[in-house]
């Protein structure tokens, strides 16, 4: 897995995602998470696009993602899944959830 930060305007981080996130990488995302919550952000975009495989693991380390976001008062949103992690996402229910926007 490859983590790029990113920081946009209007206090946007995004983390861009490549690669498999599960048991072996999902420590990783989470480490990445933490650094950047750990400067001022008012939204930190979680971008899926290069993310190929993602297990059960992967789904649990983005909500855990989404969930220390919103703890930090911190909007979150997991943008482009594509092919079979969207598929996982749907199948979980967890889709909707994580592509939609919360607030700070």
């Amino acid at each position: 897995m490859i983590i790029t930060q990113q920081a946009e305007r209007g206090g946007v981080v995004r983390l861009t995602l490549s690669g498999e996130l599960d048991l072996a990488t999902a420590d990783r995302l989470q480490q990445h998470v933490q650094r950047a919550l750990a400067q001022p952000a008012r939204k930190l975009v979680l971008d899926l696009a290069g993310v190929a495989f993602c297990d059960s693991t992967g789904l649990g380390a983005l909500l855990h993602a989404r969930n220390t976001a919103v703890e930090h008062g911190t909007g979150f949103q997991v943008t482009r899944p594509r092919g079979l992690t969207q598929r996982v996402l749907e199948v979980s229910g967890l889709l909707d959830i994580l592509t939609g926007a919360t607030d700070p």
